[in-house]
């Protein structure tokens, strides 16, 4: 059975939990990882085609393109799944990983999560701003699924050090249901914000330490 087909077909059965959702369609990417092989030329391509964009760091120089340095492994692969099977839209990202195999989704998610994660915004932030976005944080409960510090875990974004214009358009995309996740959590915790809500969220998570 292609190993492509397993995974999409985890990813999609909704007749599990989220949790049981995870579980799956790890065990299923690792036994394609060990028995399928990468090619490691084609892998080590690939991933200079992340570099390109995202930094050989995972730091991204580009305002709008996101650090992805230090990112959970679950997430990066949760992310590069959703872009290959067109679930989640760019046409950059959509071009790129349509032709991944889950193996090379896993070896890429692997590398990224070894990446540096990104330092605090450098400057000084706007207090105002600074303070209302830690206040929205702590009101929607950020932390309960972000960690404390904001860094990240299994299937949930690292958002501290992010590129603010990049988090500010994320926000955006959840309020709108354009984006998707793993769960329906995000687009309830941005619903009702505005967009002086969402910049401010961003700046704090820009620059929180």
């Amino acid at each position: 059975m292609p190993a492509r087909s397993i995974a999409s077909r985890m990813v999609a059965s909704s007749a599990h939990s989220w949790r049981g959702q995870v579980a799956a369609l790890a065990a299923a990417f690792a036994l394609t990882f060990a028995t399928a092989g990468v090619c490691a030329q084609s892998l080590q391509d690939k991933i200079a085609q992340c570099a390109a964009c995202h930094g050989e760091d995972g730091k991204s120089s580009d305002p709008a393109i996101p650090h992805i340095g230090g990112q959970p492994q679950l997430f990066v692969m949760y992310q590069l799944f959703f872009y290959r099977e067109g679930r989640r839209k760019s046409p950059e990202m959509n071009t790129v990983a349509k032709e991944l195999t889950d193996a090379e989704l896993t070896a890429i998610s692997e590398h990224v999560a070894k990446l540096p994660a990104p330092p605090p915004q450098s400057g000084t932030p706007d207090e105002a701003k600074f303070k209302r976005g830690a206040a929205l944080a702590q009101q929607r409960i950020c932390a309960s699924c972000h960690n404390d510090d904001y860094s990240g875990r299994e299937q949930m974004a690292r958002l501290a050090g992010q590129r603010e214009a990049y988090t500010i358009q994320a926000l955006k995309d959840y309020r709108a249901g354009v984006r998707i996740g793993t769960q329906a959590a995000m687009p309830e915790t941005v619903r009702g914000l505005s967009d002086d809500d969402l910049a401010a969220l961003a700046h704090f998570l820009a620059y929180v330490r």
